[in-house]
């Protein structure tokens, strides 16, 4: 058949703006990046930006943009050209970029259809950079270098023009297809806000290249037909309705597109002759990018799926595709006295984790069960990444995200029995925060008040660990010790004071504090690229998430471990070992308690914050809990001191909130 790249849609106008889902370039010659589009064919088709995020009083007319792109095959050259419209902008200010108007331009050369690594190209006034995703994993774009590209930029009136030049050595030809998005970014005078114009919604695309659109490099005598189609959905929820499907060739699986499902399942494409089937891009009724709790997560079943041919000038119609609901599975186990984590057997284990490690689609978990003080369970399976499929292994890590506050809290209880830090001592005494010093209610802040989530620092206000640095003041949300308030950028704080203290770093006090004593072994407080070879990747959904670990050791976010690591510090909590009697208290007694709306947990068990735990009021006795959620890794870890039980889970997914839920039920309820 012919290359999929050499689409060509029959509908199209000549030189409109099109609002077409796929965008296609055709080989071009002489174009001189300049910012100036006379050198560029008047047939050239544009495409819309139509994603727009803005304030509710500037519409698009303020700010708009479209794009539009073509090729050199002897050069390895891929040309854009966009215009904007913006009645306000904002040039070079002797600022940060983000401070000014400016453009992100996405690529993927691979498009693999189970996700990538994208590079994005900055451009402002006189500025250009390039920034790749870190680490080895997806290096085909690595290539993209600085020296790769060029950008001109010119502007006439409330028109701005971005002319681009990229060499994209040996993925340029008419049998190609790329990865391709913009972010285009408007700032107006006097204010602080930004406008935003995206061509494919979503934001975040440069972890994972599935969340870009496209481009078609096509040859002009190709001959196509048209395809129709449905998703019978009727039966389903409007939240439940899937909003694409990707069309695969059947000669050359590698050749694929991506087309929209609209409001009545309803989806049309352009195709070159051959043969083709629809590859199902959501496998389930919760949205790929989700992170929630209390999902109610249900898999969907496609049928009607056959492969289908199209033929030149005529239109393909396909009989309905079929889709519906499949029920979240319902797991056996041994019966017996008291609470099934008492009794169950390791089989029962093992049947529940294939159950709903398949039902989710979960690459990978790492499990342990406690039962009368000993390891009963202690299981790592599956695959470090869907686009590799490497096995893991005991030694794997994992993102233990906000399980990481525990450990520092549990670090912080540690030196204060020995007097090294004063849990209500105010922390500017010891070590301001110039970000929110001007507020007088920062000087109430103290270890105690930080561990129990009273701090009313908002959670990760500047964006993440280190990003104080560079953020600007701000005024807390309530007065200190009066309310919950869950904040990560407290904890960070809280962290700098520790070392400020000790003179020692992080990763030297959780080794001395916590791997040593509780026997937490090859696990890290902060990423290094040592560590890469050892790690597993998040997902969404099917999808691989690549993004920057966390490389400042953060006591609210960044360890690295794993359920089997892990069980040494759960075991001698459990045994309550470490820490002296007015510790372990202070950890089992209700600093803060949560009203209904504020539980994380089972919203119908009295559930309360101590000192960097969450801690839940069962029939069974106190609960010691805290779970993690990075968005594409989910954990938890729960133990009971007077039954002398816990469980410990890891996963590299976003629906392991899900499988820790439905684990939980499973280990305690009959």
């Amino acid at each position: 058949m012919y290359k999929f790249l050499s689409i060509i849609l029959f509908s199209l106008m000549i030189n409109t703006v099109s609002a077409q889902e796929i965008a296609f370039a055709y080989p071009e010659k002489n174009i001189t990046i300049d910012g100036s589009f006379a050198d560029w064919s008047e047939s050239v088709n544009w495409y819309r930006m139509s994603h727009f995020f803005g304030n509710d009083d500037q519409s698009n007319e303020d700010f708009s943009a479209q794009f539009a792109a073509s090729y050199n095959e002897l050069e390895q050259a891929l040309y854009i050209a966009v215009k904007v419209l913006d009645d306000d902008f904002i040039g070079k200010n002797g600022k940060s970029y983000t401070t000014q108007d400016y453009m992100l331009l996405y690529l993927d050369t691979a498009h693999h259809i189970k996700g990538g690594t994208p590079v994005y190209y900055v451009a402002t006034d006189r500025v250009l950079e390039v920034q790749h995703k870190p680490g080895n994993f997806g290096t085909q774009n690595h290539f993209l270098t600085m020296d790769k590209a060029q950008v001109a930029r010119k502007r006439a009136g409330n028109t701005i023009q971005y002319e681009w030049k990229v060499k994209l050595d040996g993925s340029i030809g008419p049998n190609h297809i790329l990865g391709l998005d913009f972010m285009m970014v408007d700032r107006d005078m006097g204010s602080d806000n930004e406008t935003i114009l995206l061509w494919k919604d979503g934001f975040g695309k440069s972890y994972g290249a599935q969340k870009l659109g496209d481009l078609l490099l096509a040859d002009r005598n190709v001959k196509t037909g048209k395809l129709k189609g449905k998703i019978d959905f009727e039966a389903l929820e409007a939240e439940d309705r899937i909003n694409s499907i990707d069309i695969v060739s059947v000669e050359d699986p590698e050749i694929w597109v991506k087309t929209n499902v609209d409001t009545t399942g309803a989806f049309q494409a352009f195709l070159p002759l051959g043969t083709y089937k629809l590859s199902p891009n959501r496998h389930f009724t919760s949205p790929v990018y989700s992170s929630g709790f209390l999902q109610n997560t249900r898999k969907f079943e496609y049928s009607n799926l056959s492969p289908f041919q199209i033929k030149a000038g005529q239109t393909t119609v396909l009989e309905p595709v079929r889709l519906k609901v499949i029920p979240q599975p319902v797991t056996s186990k041994t019966k017996g006295n008291g609470l099934p984590i008492e009794y169950v057997t390791t089989k029962d284990i093992d049947d529940f984790i294939k159950t709903w490690k398949d039902y989710l689609e979960i690459p990978a978990v790492s499990v342990v069960v406690l039962r009368n003080n000993k390891v009963f369970y202690d299981k790592t399976m599956g695959i470090k990444s869907n686009f590799t499929n490497e096995k893991v292994n005991d030694e794997t890590l994992f993102e233990a995200a906000s399980i990481t506050k525990s450990v520092f809290g549990v670090m912080v209880l540690r030196l204060a029995e020995r007097g090294v830090i004063d849990l209500d001592k105010p922390l500017y005494q010891y070590l301001s925060f110039p970000n929110i010093e001007k507020d007088e209610r920062s000087k109430l802040l103290t270890a105690r008040i930080i561990l129990g989530h009273q701090s009313g620092l908002p959670n990760w206000v500047w964006g993440g660990p280190g990003t104080w640095k560079d953020g600007g003041e701000i005024q807390l949300d309530f007065d200190p010790g009066t309310d919950f308030g869950y904040s990560g950028e407290a904890f960070n704080y809280l962290g700098r004071v520790v070392e400020h203290i000790t003179g020692k770093k992080l990763q030297t006090i959780f080794e001395e504090e916590i791997e040593k004593p509780f026997d937490v072994r090859k696990s890290y407080f902060y990423y290094t690229d040592a560590l890469e070879e050892r790690f597993s990747l998040g997902h969404m959904h099917q999808y691989i998430q690549i993004k920057e670990k966390e490389r400042i050791a953060s006591p609210a976010s960044s360890l690295s471990t794993n359920a089997h690591l892990f069980k040494g510090f759960v075991l001698t909590m459990m045994n309550e070992k470490e820490l002296s009697k007015k510790p372990l208290e202070l950890i089992y007694t209700p600093y803060t308690v949560l009203k209904p709306e504020q539980k994380v947990y089972d919203p119908d068990i009295p559930q309360y914050v101590s000192h960097g735990f969450f801690v839940q009021d069962t029939a069974d006795g106190k609960l010691i809990a805290h779970g993690g959620n990075n968005g594409d890794y989910d954990s938890k870890f729960a133990y009971n001191s007077e039954k002398k039980y816990a469980y410990i889970v890891f996963t590299n997914s976003n629906l392991g909130d899900e499988f820790i839920r439905a684990f939980e039920q499973f280990l305690l309820r009959e």
